[in-house]
């Protein structure tokens, strides 16, 4: 009985997240027309792949009703993006401080009404673009979200980590920016001072995210622009590594919001794994009450796959779905515990300790 009740809460919880998900993907998203008359899209690049001259590409092959300037920052002239960007657009040197600091380089030099913020690892659909910028004529800022393309045990660990960041996406209360796919007009970052606010933050989120709270700004998520991120050469420890980045930032910025991931996700492991593992064992099906969740939750990572699908025109199997909620359940826990005693991490060869 008591476990049960411990179970409930989660279990509404759950429910109420499901809803949400399926309220949040049905229905099309409105048509917004274009006002910007120029658009700037930065591009922060530190090193060079087999893959990135073909994500350049579809960054760069974008249909938008206005026009397009793309502008690439790179630490050092010796930098390998340097060659593999000067075929797409112009490249600006930053003297190596950071993507914060090439960001703030980028938009000194953006010429746009409105900028986009870009990261190199994705390859967007032909109307990326367009959704990340139609929508600022009734809004303070957009943005989308990532979704990550590859097979085996490394893309699942990558997908369940990154895919945290859905449900605050849902809400326009906890909504956040997301620096790899967010745009804003010029005068809101000349209002807030964003060139000189970037290179203090070490995530390039956060500081677009404080500053349009600070103003009041509304954020809009694109649902169709939600951007394809291939991993061809993804290694399961790596993934793992990248997914403690991921939550530090969360714990170095908003650490209520740790806090509460913390022991949300320890509860959700105690109960619904734990526990009715030690019931199986001990045959005492009171301990089974957790096993509700799982259906509950994986109903929803179904909902939110096929919104993708759909929206985003994004190829999205539902063996690939299942796979990463099952890993999800071990791998999310573990890497919320080991942002407790994780200090420092690396991102692209810097070293970064808070």
């Amino acid at each position: 009985m008591i476990t049960l009740l411990a179970t409930l809460p989660f279990i509404g919880l759950a429910t109420a997240g499901l809803v949400r998900e399926y309220l949040f993907w049905r229905g099309t998203e409105p048509t917004t027309p274009q006002r910007c008359r120029k658009i700037t899209v930065v591009i922060p690049m530190r090193g060079a792949y087999p893959w990135t001259e073909e994500n350049l590409k579809a960054i760069t092959s974008q249909r938008a009703e206005a026009e397009v300037e793309y502008i690439f920052v790179v630490d050092t002239p010796d930098d390998p993006a340097f060659g593999v960007a000067q075929k797409f657009g112009r490249v600006v040197v930053s003297g190596g401080e950071g993507k914060g600091a090439a960001l703030a380089a980028g938009l000194r030099q953006a010429g746009g009404d409105c900028v986009v913020f870009a990261d190199d690892d994705i390859r967007p659909g032909p109307r990326w673009l367009e959704l990340m910028t139609a929508p600022l004529s009734t809004h303070h800022s957009v943005t989308t979200y990532r979704w990550y393309l590859g097979r085996g045990l490394c893309h699942k660990v990558r997908l369940a980590i990154s895919n945290m960041g859905f449900p605050a996406m849902l809400d326009k209360r906890s909504r956040f920016v997301w620096g790899g796919s967010t745009s804003f007009r010029r005068e809101f970052a000349e209002k807030v001072n964003l060139a000189e606010r970037l290179p203090r933050y070490i995530s390039d989120d956060y500081a677009v995210y404080s500053a349009l709270k600070e103003v009041g700004g509304s954020i809009w998520f694109a649902k169709g622009a939600v951007a394809p991120t291939p991993d061809p050469q993804c290694r399961p420890g790596e993934a793992f590594r990248w997914g403690i980045r991921q939550i530090l930032m969360v714990k170095w910025h908003a650490p209520a919001g740790w806090y509460a991931g913390l022991m949300i996700y320890t509860l959700g492991f105690l109960l619904s794994v734990v526990l009715p593992l030690a019931g199986a064992l001990l045959s005492d099906p009171s301990l089974l009450a957790g096993l509700a969740l799982h259906p509950i939750n994986l109903a929803k990572d179904v909902i939110r796959a096929r919104g993708v699908k759909r929206h985003a025109n994004i190829p999205v199997k539902m063996r690939d779905v299942a796979a990463t909620w099952a890993v999800g359940n071990f791998v999310i826990p573990l890497a919320v515990w080991a942002s407790v005693f994780v200090k420092c991490i690396n991102w692209r060869g810097r070293r970064i300790c808070q």
